[in-house]
């Protein structure tokens, strides 16, 4: 598999097995790509995943009382690319953020995380996002991972892959992992359908 850095000076981290005296732990994976379906990401479409952070030591449920709380080092997330032509200059663009009140993702500042351009055409290609300023998870925390991009023509837009994972009341009962999308440009969110059974794009999550 392949991988794209987005940017370039975190390298050294992303390869590393810990930062300083923390380990780089994975807290959120929904495993490679199940195969070549997935959600389109466009300019009027842009999805999210949720997920949980783990629980604080000794069951705390928040920072002040586990100070130390969980660095977010940075995110993996895998892309189909192969449709796309390559004079087609697009570009995705990530961010993380908690819930709003409606439980839906609250990101407002997509628009000044940095563009991470598309220069890798494949069936699977792993784009790595780092934040821009250091961000703590709160213990027990549900949190959405968003993306978008500036695509337009339908059939050569960047897919964000299902991942292998499926989840479901035995391994997800309080049902924090979760998938949303917009219809429109800046347009409000929309949880995707409930199921017994349940998948969403594939997303790895390490924190330090």
């Amino acid at each position: 598999m392949k991988f794209f850095l987005a940017l370039i000076h975190a390298a050294a981290a992303a390869a590393a097995s810990q930062v300083g005296d923390r380990p780089i732990t994975l807290v959120f994976d929904s495993l490679e790509p199940r195969d070549t379906t997935g959600m389109a990401i466009s300019k009027d479409q842009s999805v999210a995943v949720q997920f949980r952070s783990p629980p604080a030591v000794g069951g705390s449920d928040t920072v002040s009382d586990h100070p130390t709380g969980l660095k977010l080092e940075f995110v993996n997330f895998t892309v189909r690319t192969i449709d796309i032509p390559t004079n087609a200059s697009l570009w995705l663009q990530a961010d993380l953020c908690p819930p709003d009140d409606r439980g839906l993702p609250g990101c407002t500042k997509a628009c000044a995380t940095p563009r991470i351009p598309i220069q890798e055409f494949g069936e699977e290609v792993t784009f790595q996002w780092f934040p821009q300023s250091p961000i703590e998870l709160a213990p027990s925390t549900t949190y959405w991972f968003t993306v978008l991009s500036n695509g337009e023509t339908k059939n050569k837009l960047p897919v964000w892959l299902y991942g292998t994972e499926e989840y479901s009341t035995t391994n997800d009962p309080k049902a924090d992992v979760q998938l949303a999308y917009t219809d429109t440009k800046g347009g409000l969110w929309g949880l995707a359908g409930s199921f017994d059974v349940s998948i969403v794009p594939s997303l790895q999550v390490y924190t330090s």
